[in-house]
């Protein structure tokens, strides 16, 4: 018995020997039951290798970040001191040291980035499973970036453009969208010679682009928004030369805008200091106030967008409405009528229910336009209603004139709803975009709401609309869903062929019909 228990423990030592890890009590197990726990210990050691992949992973972006600002820093060191900058360009300056490297890669990759929103909106069926087969992004960022390329060589090309080249010779139309939209990003961000230079190689030699006639007239477009008619007349000779057709005729949308603005301008007499967005609540108010404050002595209010008002800022505007009317203030509204409108509704006769607050902005606004007999019929009704002694009238101590042009009056109305006469709705001046759209614009966006509410057809001429940046293509989106979702689809025409790719490349077509000038 000694003698096994000294095999055994020798067996044990032994086995102790070629697994240190293992601990002394779990020595005495079969060979057999061994497996399991190799095969805790490989997973394990496979849990670590990947929790050690992805510190390196971490490491790697950190280190991307950090060189990427100081590229930032660089490019603006070099703008303080008057050079040119760019923002996809890096000046080596002969050195080909591996930081001067990565820098560059950087700035492929930046440029890469920014388009990436823009490009490969999935078209067709076999969108979902292009997008499952494509590679991942970051791993493909991190190829690119510590990759060993001399300087002046391109980079490899992205996998995502592999399918992209290889449909080219099968589907010119895709081929050149792709095209319009890289020209119509640059154009964007106000890189007009990177557009220029797309559009052109574009349209260069027999390739699937020559014949494509709306990169054709992108490029007339792109000249006509920059103003250069030489070089529009040059591309519109070839234009007419390979399609066998007279060209567009020049126009410079530039002056074009300048006379559309000078002529808005002095037909509004100094514009709207505040226009009402289609539901007035506490926010609106708040807006209002802020408005009138930056205003000067005339109040200039347009109420034509307004669709009803939130119950929560019925008080408050009744307040509003009371001072103005008891203050030598000067108004001056347009749409009043809508106005007068959804007070009408809101305060309807015999119903106890209304709440008072209704009634008091009714009045309030018809003391405040002088509308002395309007006041008393309103305030004969909320005697009837409520069986109590109607508010007296009181002489308003400001002045009071409407903004919109002669309507034929009724005898008797407090709903003055009247139409205007066919002849002067047909001469009314269209609703337009001129200029350059910059920013979020939200009194731009208000203002179409009170346009388009007056007007004959939901049509926004652009064919003074010479360039909108990103911020503005995001807000007039956000315009057109919210139109969209009320059942109110706006319709832009004489757009441009620079700006019709990226609105359709933000999505606006989704929500908004969008034709092209011609």
């Amino acid at each position: 018995m000694a003698k096994e228990d000294g095999n055994r423990l020798l067996s044990k030592v032994a086995k102790f020997v070629r697994n240190p890890l293992k601990d002394w009590s779990e020595l005495d197990a079969p060979e057999g039951q061994e497996a399991p726990t190799e095969a805790g210990y490989s997973r394990e050691a496979l849990k670590e290798m990947i929790e050690r992949r992805q510190r390196n992973d971490f490491v790697r972006r950190r280190e991307f970040d950090m060189l990427r600002k100081l590229r930032q820093r660089e490019a603006a060191g070099a703008r303080e001191q008057g050079g040119s900058p760019s923002s996809f360009s890096l000046n080596t300056s002969g050195k080909t040291d591996g930081r001067a490297l990565t820098l560059k890669k950087i700035d492929e990759i930046e440029e890469q980035m920014s388009q990436q929103w823009w490009k490969g909106r999935p078209q067709g069926e076999g969108a979902e499973a292009d997008a499952a087969l494509a590679p991942d992004p970051l791993a493909a960022q991190h190829a690119r970036a510590y990759a060993d390329t001399a300087p002046g060589v391109p980079p490899p090309l992205q996998a995502d453009s592999e399918p992209a080249a290889s449909n080219l010779g099968a589907s010119s139309q895709f081929a050149a969208e792709t095209a319009l939209d890289q020209a119509a990003i640059r154009f964007a961000h106000g890189d007009d010679a990177g557009a220029e230079a797309i559009l052109l190689q574009a349209v260069a030699g027999s390739g699937p682009y020559a014949d494509h006639d709306e990169t054709w007239r992108a490029l007339l477009d792109l000249y006509r928004a920059t103003g250069d008619a030489e070089k529009f007349g040059a591309a519109s000779t070839r234009y007419a030369q390979r399609f066998k057709r007279p060209a567009p005729e020049w126009v410079s949308l530039r002056l074009l805008a300048r006379n559309v603005q000078a002529g808005a301008e002095a037909q509004a007499e100094g514009g709207v200091d505040w226009y009402c967005p289609a539901e007035l609540n506490r926010d609106g108010l708040v807006d209002l106030t802020q408005a009138l404050s930056r205003a000067g002595a005339v109040w200039r209010i347009d109420w034509r967008a307004l669709v009803r008002i939130d119950a929560a800022a019925v008080a408050p505007l009744a307040t509003l409405f009371a001072h103005w009317g008891a203050s030598p203030v000067q108004l001056r509204f347009a749409g009043a009528e809508r106005l007068i409108g959804v007070l009408a509704e809101a305060t309807p006769l015999t119903d106890r229910s209304t709440d008072l607050a209704w009634w008091q902005l009714y009045l309030s606004v018809l003391r405040a336009m002088h509308l002395g007999e309007d006041f008393e019929l309103v305030a004969l009704n909320y005697c009837i209603t409520y069986e109590v002694s109607p508010p007296a009238w009181e002489e308003p101590a400001g002045q009071y004139a409407s903004l919109d042009p002669p309507r034929h009056s009724r005898p008797g109305g407090l709903r003055i709803m009247d139409e205007a006469p066919a002849e002067a709705r047909a001469q009314a001046e269209p609703v337009r975009l001129s200029g350059e759209l910059a920013g979020e614009s939200t009194a731009t966006w208000q203002r179409l709401d009170a346009e388009l509410a007056a007007a004959n057809a939901p049509a926004i001429s652009c064919a003074a609309l010479v360039r909108a940046d990103f911020a503005a293509v995001g807000a007039l989106l956000t315009w057109a869903m919210a139109r969209d979702a009320r059942g109110q689809r706006a319709e832009l025409v004489d757009l441009h062929r620079l700006l019709l790719a990226l609105f359709r490349l933000a999505g606006v077509a989704d929500h908004a019909q969008l034709s092209p000038r011609h």
